[in-house]
């Protein structure tokens, strides 16, 4: 390439340059801003004013405000106080009294039984619990092999043992990337399994970012024996 053809490149490129780094200073905004909006508009029709749910939220709260913006609003305040007094009569007075009545009952009802006791079973996995750490969703590292075999964070919903063919299992769920909200069941070598600790979020923002974020929370002596 001669001379000319060098510079002319040369200056294309530094005009092109500024733009680009433009782009990958807003591109982290922009994603920001999609997700909210998204999430934002699922939550709206979900339980917004135009939903179901909403309707219900309107007729509760007719008496209180003169127009339906009012009616809404008034109807979502009475449900967010009373969704209060009924968490204040659980975590005081009933505990796991109610949840064992609630479930003894619904449990004999088809298919709502059923139901009911996964997402039960969902919710105290992120439920915080004095005492719970292996009762909750735990961030773990899987080691396919032994020590020094290759080696990928995981999810573990459930402390308890699966034993298939006389050894014992842990039942991990490895999210996808970059949007961790799916991935795969895999049964995993007891052994093979130790606890990782990077938090929920920790875990969740390395699965994010593809990676990249890894070294910001797993550290020497991150990982250990699982008990």
């Amino acid at each position: 390439m001669d001379v000319a053809g060098q510079a002319k490149g040369n200056f294309v490129e530094s005009l092109f340059r500024p733009f680009v780094t433009g782009v990958l200073a807003l591109l982290p905004i922009a994603l920001t801003v999609v997700v909210v909006v998204w999430v934002a508009d699922f939550i709206a029709r979900v339980i917004g004013p135009g939903s179901a749910f909403g309707g219900f939220i309107k007729r509760i709260g007719w008496n209180i405000g003169p127009s339906e913006s009012g009616a809404y609003l008034g109807g979502a305040l009475f449900a967010v106080l009373f969704i209060y007094l009924l968490g204040l009569l659980s975590e005081y007075v009933l505990k796991e009294r109610g949840e064992r009545m609630i479930s003894a009952v619904l449990s004999r009802i088809p298919l709502i039984g059923s139901v009911y006791e996964t997402t039960r079973k969902v919710v105290r996995m992120v439920e915080p619990r004095q005492g719970a750490d292996l009762e909750s969703m735990t961030p773990v590292m899987c080691s396919f092999g032994g020590d020094k075999a290759s080696c990928i964070p995981a999810f573990l919903p459930t402390s308890e043992i699966l034993v298939i063919n006389d050894m014992e299992y842990h039942v991990v769920m490895i999210p996808t990337a970059p949007v961790p909200f799916g991935g795969a069941i895999l049964c995993v070598r007891k052994e093979w399994v130790t606890k990782l600790d990077c938090g929920i979020d920790g875990l969740f923002n390395i699965y994010m970012s593809m990676g990249m974020a890894m070294p910001d929370y797993i550290k020497p002596g991150a990982a250990s024996e699982l008990k």
